[in-house]
């Protein structure tokens, strides 16, 4: 829509009459003149008439239009949208100022902060609003989040905001954001919408949909983008922080392993790294050189002295962004290992409490209690953290339920068969319930004499990890009984049989596993109890379920929700979540599927957390940041108007340009300066036809 910011210059108009009236009025009259001889005089006289009436009438309407541009070009023509007249008058203004404040801005560049120069702009874009404007502040976090409750109409109340905004650990995303502030400016009433996004346009904060062109903001929403680049930084990070154990034990070596990432410009050369673990530093290390985009595996090796819920960090020099450089891990050590063996005859369990407890700290370390099958629809599985089921005839839907709640918390269940197994009542309960395979008695051999004997080993299984590892050969048993289990997906096969039949696999269930053991170790079935691979195997798969446990599922990232669930009075009485910086909140516990489960959802900060009942300590995560939020890749803003195209994006970038930008914005583009030129143009053309013009008058002859 073409508008006119000085439209009482308009008036002026009337002044191109002007050269149409001088021209009527200082027409040159001609003059006579006698000749004796007139044919070609007349002849020459005719044809410059008739090129000084053309040269004439170009004048005119070079004059014409000089004037014409002139008092176009002070009426200030505009080109702008319909909400701008509103604008003009007065009208108020609904506007959102997405401020990036995620980690990737605590980039330092040119001795500041993104993050600082980002509230700079801001403060900037704020100057340029209205008191009565609907104003908002809000932050492109993984979710979003206002800075504020309610709308403000005072742009110093926001300035306040914007001044004391600190970076936060969370992930960055701006369509979320984005969608978030077209819902608030689209329930505003006024009829003028703007949304301000002002960051560093971090690749990995856009998530567009498949579909090019999706339109995101509502009619009449204008987006405006001021990306705030950085220069080429120097930075590595702390990628990933993993246990490679997954049995922990006190005295015994954990190894823990850190990727370093160089996500920076240039290569880096003698970097240390450093290792710690209860506040005080363990091991260091050192990145000798990494070229950008290059990761390396640091490897730590300790020795933990206590046992309980620990927790530790990897530290890497000061660069240029600090929050990248110290990841969080946390891991426990069991005082004990409660075991439950549940069998239907004594010497279901005997051998295995005897497998358990093969010298005095290895008996205080595992403590056992042993069960008729009997009696354990009314035990209480709280007490223990893995459960050994031992030629148990049958499982009610009652003792299948307990199961399965005893797994959902993140404990183990190890399965022996045996003579007295009800196989159909195992398929068409047990099996089903837990998605475990359906099993089938195994082809043993053509008569009493043949055997299944043990064929693939997965030597690199944890459960193995320090056990056979110079000669990698076990003595193995003889199977006189084995059972196939038929799954159409694979299996996680442990021990394979002879025949390629899983005789060992691991399958999960929620957060809880179990190791499956397709025979029996009592001589009806097979001579395991009496070999030398026995009690080491037992030992190490009730380890295995007792620690890994305690090495998954304490991971999270800034913004995830932490959960723990317990099905007994863990969560009962006075519970609290200790944050970094020994900060704490209180929690309920809610029933959640026969169980008592705790969410918690205020992790904004990078560290540990702790959920206590008093004293003691219940569960522990490691909250971290993004690795995706120290990549440097970034959107380039054409990108971003390219993937919104059909909706009205605009681009602010450099320095002292936002006042310019928005007032093309709003107001149109101004076109003073083409009229202006144009009409400079016109008049060089009109001076050199009238010099022409001067150069030569006609005189008429007769």
């Amino acid at each position: 829509m073409l508008t006119f910011l000085n439209s009482a210059i308009l008036f002026g108009l009337a002044a191109i009459s002007i050269p149409i009236l001088i021209h009527l009025f200082a027409k040159q009259k001609s003059q006579t003149v006698l000749f004796s001889s007139l044919r070609f005089l007349k002849e020459l006289q005719r044809e410059k008439i008739r090129r000084l009436k053309l040269r004439q009438l170009l004048l005119l309407i070079l004059r014409t239009l000089l004037i014409l541009l002139l008092v176009l070009a002070f009426a200030r023509p505009t080109l702008r949208s319909r909400s701008a007249a509103s604008l003009k008058a007065g009208a108020p203004l609904s506007a959102v100022i997405i401020l990036d404040n995620t980690m990737s801005m605590g980039l330092e560049s040119a001795g500041k902060r993104l993050l600082e120069q980002a509230k700079q702009r801001a403060l900037e874009v704020l100057s340029l609003l209205r008191p009565g404007d609907e104003l908002y502040l809000l932050y492109p976090q993984a979710p979003p989040r206002l800075a504020h409750e309610g709308p403000r109409y005072n742009p110093a109340s926001l300035q306040e905001l914007i001044e004391r905004t600190e970076l936060s650990h969370a992930r960055t995303d701006y369509m979320a954001a984005l969608q978030l502030a077209d819902e608030l400016v689209r329930q505003s009433s006024n009829l003028n919408r703007e949304i301000y996004l002002i960051g560093d346009m971090q690749q990995s904060g856009w998530r567009f949909p498949a579909d090019d062109g999706h339109t995101l903001l509502s009619e009449g929403t204008r987006l405006f983008l001021l990306p705030i680049r950085g220069s080429q930084p120097e930075n590595l990070a702390v990628t990933e922080v993993a246990l490679a154990n997954q049995i922990l034990e006190r005295g015994k070596v954990i190894e823990i392993r850190a990727k370093i990432k160089n996500v920076g410009a240039t290569a880096v050369k003698n970097k240390l790294v450093h290792l710690f673990v209860d506040g005080k530093r363990v091991a260091q290390s050192v990145v000798d050189e990494l070229e950008p985009g290059a990761v390396r595996e640091v490897v730590f090796r300790v020795v933990p002295d206590r046992t309980g819920f620990q927790a530790g960090y990897v530290l890497l020099e000061d660069d240029d962004l600090l929050e990248d450089n110290r990841r969080y891990f946390t891991f426990r050590i069991p005082d004990e290992v409660p075991v439950l063996l549940v069998g239907n005859r004594v010497s279901d369990t005997r051998n295995l409490a005897l497998a358990l407890h093969p010298d005095a700290e290895m008996a205080a370390y595992i403590r056992t209690k042993q069960i008729d099958a009997a009696a354990f629809d009314d035990e209480d599985l709280e007490a223990f953290q893995v459960l050994v089921l031992s030629n148990v005839p049958r499982l009610s839907t009652g003792a299948t339920l307990k199961l399965q709640r005893f797994l959902a918390s993140g404990r183990g269940l190890i399965v022996f068969l045996g003579a007295d197994v009800d196989l159909k009542n195992y398929n068409d309960g047990f099996h089903k319930k837990l998605s475990l395979p359906p099993l089938t008695p195994a082809n043993t051999g053509s008569d009493g004499e043949q055997f299944l004997t043990f064929g693939k080993i997965d030597f690199s299984h944890p459960i193995f990890s320090g056990v056979f590892e110079k000669s990698k050969t076990v003595d193995s048993p003889h199977f006189r009984v084995a059972m196939k289990a038929i799954s159409k997906k694979p299996l996680d096969k442990i021990i394979s049989y002879s025949n390629g039949e899983p005789f060992l696999f691991e399958s999960r269930y929620q957060r809880g596993r179990i190791l499956y053991f397709t025979s029996g170790f009592l001589s009806e079935w097979s001579d395991l109890a009496l070999r030398g691979v026995f009690a080491p195997l037992v030992n190490r798969c009730v380890s295995y379920l007792a620690g890994a446990n305690q090495v998954r599922n304490s991971q999270a990232h800034v913004g995830e929700e932490l959960r723990f669930m317990s099905s007994g009075e863990d969560l009962r009485g006075d519970l609290r979540m200790e944050k970094p910086g020994e900060v704490e909140s209180k929690v309920k516990p809610e029933v959640f599927r026969g169980n008592y489960r705790v969410r918690f959802a205020d992790t904004r900060e990078m560290g540990i957390y702790r959920l206590r009942r008093g004293e003691t300590i219940l569960a522990q995560w490691a909250v971290n940041g993004e690795p995706a939020e120290s990549e440097e890749e970034v959107l380039d803003v054409a990108e971003v108007q390219k993937r919104l195209s059909g909706q009205e994006v605009y681009a602010i970038e450099g320095e002292g340009q936002i006042a310019q930008k928005l007032q093309q914005t709003r107001l149109g583009r101004e076109l003073w300066k083409p009229l202006a030129a144009a009409a400079l143009l016109v008049l060089l053309v009109e001076m050199a036809l009238f010099r022409e013009k001067s150069s030569g008058q006609v005189t008429e002859v007769s």
